[in-house]
């Protein structure tokens, strides 16, 4: 037994610990309808303020309600969860959610070293090891209190010590373990989308950040637009470890994913309009699925995106960060790109009713996206984290 399966063991009551394992079994697209109607009554019957050990419960349960309606996408990744974490850290979100990476990544580490441990791994387990090592040592060795040089690493080590947020952090990969199939491959793919989701969430809160200080706290916003940087590196670098799946790996598990579309993700579209500005090629998008469609909003729609703020800066600081911020972006679209190009097949419907790679082909480019003029527009829409 690991210390994390230990921890758990202690923190989820039985009845938990059943319901967790329930899901994992056989994946949560291959459960009987009463195996999913009785998950579903454990999150439905409980109040919607509950506490202890009924929060857990909820947590554990809430993509499967009856009577929320989830995006599919938001029901695949439980991004509820990493909400939950991250209201944990009113006063510094950003550090929050980098702890929130680094506990995916490590758990995905985790999984994949007893798999290959044991002879299970399916193909390129030393190099995805060895990928996810590399990420975690970046995500650790980032700064997020330069005056007091602390690193992330720091709160990682002080997590592992500290009875509240190793309960925290270790509920946070329990309650977010959960692939729709039994296949081992999903898990690399569904703890990639999840890092993406932190990512997404950390370039967007950092552009709003240093939009609104960079006149006033000009050494402050240079910081915060460098650390954005290093975390739309950190994107690259996810997807590098995504790549360790073959095609045929992908297939295992893509049909049980159904509809849960990457393009319903209200952190990444976000993201595009805090750091591009709106794309009129996506209102039609937008408009199409329900909880994208506040991004059409005349406020969001008029938000100052970074690109504006920075676009006649004076600050050398700030001009060289905000083109390593969109090189690393561009990368980033140009990789995701490549990706459907590869991995989804000509023949298949693409997830979320798109056309797959021609859709993704079309937003690599930001040529298109206006520049609103209301620096407080989408706000406070934009400075925290979002998920359905």
């Amino acid at each position: 037994m690991t210390a994390a399966t230990s921890t758990i063991e202690a923190l989820l009551t039985a009845e938990q610990r059943e319901a967790a394992q329930l899901q994992r079994t056989r994946g949560r697209a291959r459960l009987e309808p009463a195996e999913a109607e009785a998950l579903a009554a454990l999150h439905d019957e409980l109040p919607a303020g509950a506490i202890g050990a009924d929060e857990v419960t909820r947590l554990l349960t809430r993509s499967l309600s009856r009577e929320l309606e989830i995006p599919e996408y938001y029901r695949y990744t439980c991004m509820h969860v990493y909400g939950w974490f991250l209201d944990l850290f009113p006063d510094d979100p950003v550090a929050g959610a980098l702890l929130a990476l680094h506990t995916t990544l490590t758990d995905l580490a985790e999984i994949e070293r007893a798999a290959w441990d044991t002879g299970r791994h399916p193909g390129a387990g030393d190099e995805r090891i060895k990928r996810l090592e590399d990420v975690a040592l970046a995500v650790r060795a980032i700064v997020v209190d330069p005056l007091l040089q602390v690193r992330i690493g720091d709160l990682v080590d002080r997590a592992a010590v500290d009875p509240v947020m190793g309960r925290r952090t270790a509920l946070l990969a329990e309650c977010t373990r959960f692939p729709r199939s039994d296949q081992h491959e999903e898990y690399v793919f569904l703890r990639s989308v999840q890092a993406c989701e932190n990512l997404f969430f950390l370039v967007r809160r950092l552009a709003v950040e240093v939009a609104a200080t960079k006149e006033e706290f000009p050494a402050r916003a240079a910081t915060r637009l460098e650390l954005a940087v290093a975390c739309a590196r950190l994107l690259g670098e996810v997807f590098g470890v995504l790549l360790t799946l073959t095609p045929a790996g992908f297939m295992t598990f893509r049909d049980y994913t159904g509809a849960a579309s990457a393009v319903q993700s209200l952190n990444y579209h976000a993201m595009e309009i805090s750091v591009y500005g709106f794309d009129p090629r996506k209102e039609q998008i937008f408009g199409s699925i329900g909880h994208l469609q506040v991004l059409n909003d005349p406020e969001v729609r008029n938000h100052q995106p970074l690109s504006a703020v920075l676009q006649e800066t004076s600050d050398e600081r700030l001009e060289a960060s905000w083109h390593e911020l969109d090189r690393a972006l561009s990368k980033w679209r140009g990789a995701h790109y490549r990706f459907a190009r590869t991995y989804l097949p000509p023949d298949k419907p693409a997830s979320g009713g798109t056309d797959g790679a021609a859709y993704v082909k079309r937003f690599v480019k930001k040529d298109a996206c206006v520049a609103g003029a209301d620096p407080f527009g989408g706000l406070p829409l934009f400075s925290g984290f979002l998920y359905h």
